[in-house]
């Protein structure tokens, strides 16, 4: 599969343009201005990256989002400093803080920077930290859901560093059919279809259910093994028909005008999340076309999902 490139399209002349050279002079100040002051930003915060001092290391790759956030210049400043390389030495990092954080700056780069970016991604080797992630997620939301009490933050927490991670895995499956490949090879569907339960979902953020169900999106399209594989599940069928009958709990509960705001942005990501969900029978549909084409009755399967203590 791989994401479909295409061309951009030329941008429309603007008769009311002053043409940029009548404006040589001061757009030549203004890049090298600007320029100098990137690379003031930009050097403290490689340097913070590979200190000892563990509040440095988190502010460092806190700030790499800050800085690339709508700014293509400094990203690609970053990127000529290695900071692809130096986040995904991070994510090894012996402190979960520092990990949690360059998660969240490699998926902000990977949706910033598309896929040049995450082709370099993939070709340092990100996928080899990232499975190691998703036993560890796992274990966490094991101990969260076994014990409901635990800390809002270290719940919050672990959501955030699931919703990166996946998102992650979403980002890279749609860079080349190379990088496609190496994510089916870790079997991720029973991880993600396990979010989805339906005596699991109704815990998570709909923004981590939405990041699952894009990413499932993805790797079902054009990718038979994966398509395969839940539509052979009956439990995972049964999930995404839930789904998309909008069976999942929404917690709004104040008319105030700031809870009007949550409630409308909340519904509008419901309708993202059901749409996403509907958009994978495609796939299923297709595949059961090639099974009746070889008058071949596929055997559905009714294995539970993978993390039982998600059921709990």
């Amino acid at each position: 599969m791989g994401k479909t490139q295409k061309k951009r399209a030329m941008r429309r002349h603007n008769p009311v343009r002053v043409p940029d050279s009548h404006l040589q002079h001061g757009l030549a100040i203004a890049a090298a201005s600007t320029s100098e002051t990137k690379k003031k930003q930009v050097v403290p915060v490689i340097e913070k990256l590979g200190s000892n001092d563990v509040q440095e290391r988190i502010w460092a790759c806190a700030a790499v989002s800050n800085l690339i956030q709508n700014d293509s210049s400094t990203r690609r400043l970053l990127q000529g400093k290695n900071i692809v390389g130096i986040l995904i030495s991070c994510l090894s990092d012996e402190v979960e803080e520092v990990v949690v954080e360059a998660a969240g700056a490699l998926r902000n780069l990977c949706i910033d920077g598309g896929y040049e970016i995450c082709a370099e991604m993939f070709n340092k080797g990100i996928l080899e930290p990232l499975k190691g992630f998703i036993p560890k997620i796992s274990g966490i939301l094991t101990q969260l859901f076994t014990n409901p009490k635990g800390s809002s933050d270290s719940t919050r927490f672990v959501y955030e560093f699931a919703e990166n991670t996946i998102t992650l895995f979403w980002c890279l499956s749609e860079t080349s059919n190379k990088a496609l490949n190496s994510v089916n090879q870790l079997n991720l569907i029973p991880f993600l279809m396990a979010f989805l339960d339906p005596q699991a979902r109704n815990k998570f953020p709909i923004t981590t259910l939405t990041a699952v169900a894009q990413c499932l999106y993805v790797l079902t399209e054009e990718n038979p093994p994966v398509s395969d594989e839940i539509r052979m599940n009956a439990a995972y069928i049964n999930s995404l028909l839930g789904i998309a009958r909008g069976d999942v709990e929404k917690s709004v509960k104040s008319n105030t005008v700031r809870q009007d705001t949550v409630r409308v942005s909340s519904d509008v990501k419901m309708v993202s999340l059901r749409t996403l969900v509907c958009g994978q029978y495609y796939p299923f549909q297709r595949s059961q076309q090639t099974y009746s084409r070889y008058r071949h009755t596929p055997q559905y399967t009714t294995t539970p999902l993978s993390f039982p203590c998600f059921l709990s």
